[in-house]
């Protein structure tokens, strides 16, 4: 979002700094005059020519509506509140706004990864395959009349003749079990309180690794171990938690 600096009678500095303040109700919000937030954004806004950029608009709008309930709820008495069984209470307000904003974060994050990753995969092109050779069919018009049932069947019956399975002798055989890998993790942590995932399976094959995935998450299941990822896609760090028994 676009940075304000406010100067209030009640707070200067940041907005963010700002929201999170009310939030956490260090400042309360019927002493914060909502018009003047308003109005020092739009001025912000129009300083570094940013009034064309709805993203942070929209953010600015959706943060500032919410507000504006909780704090008319806030100006409404009691009476008014328990009018009908359907409006919200301050408190109620207040905890359905955090709860928005936490959504409404995981989502921002969550579509800036997305973003990161499409700004990395930009340059990637796709190489066709070597030597493919590239069939045209005839139209329709040309084939029409040509020839008849029975030669059609001759001409599948020697496709079917030359046939052939296909070769799979450069295919490795892996043998590779999930009660394995779960030994091996045990065997690693009983020498060690932790180790890195990519450290020790990195190099393996893809099968090899989707396998000490699987059984990383069943050991995690059964309460044998704690694991740690400091961002999306990085290196996994397996901790023992308690002393493991060999199965």
């Amino acid at each position: 979002m676009l940075p304000v600096d406010l100067d209030l009678d009640v707070y200067q500095g940041p907005f963010d700094l700002l929201l999170s303040l009310v939030l956490s109700e260090e400042i309360d919000l019927m002493e914060v005059p909502l018009s003047e937030v308003i109005v020092a954004y739009l001025e912000r806004s129009e300083e570094v020519n940013q009034g064309q950029d709805w993203e942070d608009l929209s953010e600015f709008l959706v943060l500032m509506s919410l507000l504006l309930e909780v704090k008319s709820r806030l100006l409404l008495p009691d009476s008014q509140l328990g009018a009908e069984e359907e409006e919200l209470t301050p408190e109620q307000a207040r905890e359905e706004l955090v709860a928005r904003l936490a959504r409404y974060g995981q989502f921002q994050a969550a579509a800036r990864r997305l973003r990161e990753l499409a700004v990395g995969a930009a340059p990637a092109l796709l190489r066709p395959p070597a030597g493919e050779v590239k069939r045209r069919l005839p139209p329709l018009d040309e084939i029409v009349g040509t020839g008849d049932l029975l030669e059609l069947r001759q001409c599948l019956s020697r496709v079917l003749e030359r046939r052939a399975e296909p070769d799979d002798s450069h295919l490795a055989d892996i043998k590779v079990q999930l009660q394995r890998q779960m030994r091996t993790i045990r065997k690693i942590l009983s020498r060690r309180t932790r180790f890195s995932f990519n450290r020790v399976f990195g190099g393996e094959r893809p099968l090899v690794q989707a396998l000490s995935v699987f059984a990383l998450l069943e050991l995690l299941a059964r309460g044998e171990v704690r694991v740690s990822q400091a961002e999306p896609f990085g290196d996994i760090v397996v901790r023992a938690r308690q002393v493991l028994k060999s199965a």
